[in-house]
């Protein structure tokens, strides 16, 4: 077992750490932008924290979107809270922070980066007041081997620690990026668990659906990204793949682009009503 003493787990290796302890507050903090009738909510990343999404926040807030970017349970504080959470306390920060969105708005949509896209997903899928949803690098499963036997390990290895390999290509979005020093391992099965889960709702996803992915992204397989347009039943869907950018997409080189293009059909969607064409992007993974 001495191999896992150091878990490296890749999908974790994107982040940067900014305090070896609890995380600031500031870094962590949630946030409401804008103001208008139509809303979005943004859901950010496994170990990840709301600014991750803010260039996305800003371009909706200046195109008359009231966005609501929440922390969800168990981030944003230390590891040791997130290794007392688990798939359904994210599900719930996610339901209660649509409902906190949808006092304020009559039409919404959402958004979400890595885990947050999956809870997206989850979203469109049990909550018909969704209007339009983004994924962006979403994850249905996760190709680690290792992942395999983390449920007969997790009680001898209960940390893993991010070995510092990114793959950004705009390696200055890493100060724009704040986690964990160690992720519980525990967590991470929570976070296989919520794929799974997902993937058994995707027939249930009607809303138009754009899928963002990056062709650099050595986190979540690209596969998922052809097999989340794949098992949802949205008639009006589309795939863009940003092939510079890596799994942090929101703060690699494409931002501006990623954003803008989510930004559009959100716009497109939200308080709009869709001529149900359907609507396949020519790009494919």
């Amino acid at each position: 077992m001495a191999a896992w003493g150091r878990l490296t787990l890749r999908a974790w290796d994107v982040v940067t750490v900014r305090r070896a302890g609890a995380m600031s507050a500031e870094a962590a903090a949630p946030y409401w932008l804008g103001d208008g009738p139509r809303g979005v909510l943004l859901l950010h990343g496994f170990a990840g924290t709301p600014p991750e999404l803010r260039i996305l926040a800003e371009w909706l807030a200046n195109h008359g979107f009231l966005v609501h970017a929440p922390l969800l349970a168990g981030h944003g504080t230390t590891p040791e809270e997130m290794a007392r959470t688990g798939r359904w306390d994210w599900i719930r920060s996610a339901d209660q922070a649509l409902d906190q969105l949808l006092a304020r708005c009559s039409h919404v949509g959402v958004a979400g980066q890595s885990m947050g896209a999956t809870l997206a997903l989850h979203l469109a899928a049990n909550r018909p007041e969704v209007e339009a949803v983004v994924s962006q690098a979403g994850l249905l499963h996760l190709s680690d081997w290792r992942l395999r036997i983390l449920p007969a390990v997790k009680g001898l290895v209960r940390w893993e620690v991010p070995s510092g390999a990114v793959d950004l290509y705009r390696a200055e979005g890493l100060q724009e990026l704040f986690s964990y020093p160690r992720r519980p391992t525990s967590a991470i099965l929570e976070l296989v668990r919520l794929g799974k889960l997902v993937r058994t709702e995707m027939g249930a996803v009607v809303q138009p659906l754009l899928v963002l992915h990056g062709g650099r992204d050595s986190v979540v397989d690209p596969a998922n990204a052809a097999q989340i347009l794949a098992l949802a039943s949205s008639s009006v869907r589309a795939l863009r793949r940003f092939e510079r950018s890596g799994h942090g997409m929101s703060v690699d080189v494409d931002r501006a682009a990623v954003a803008e293009v989510a930004g559009r059909w959100l716009e497109d969607f939200v308080g709009t009503a869709s001529d149900g064409r359907l609507n396949l992007c020519p790009e494919a993974l």
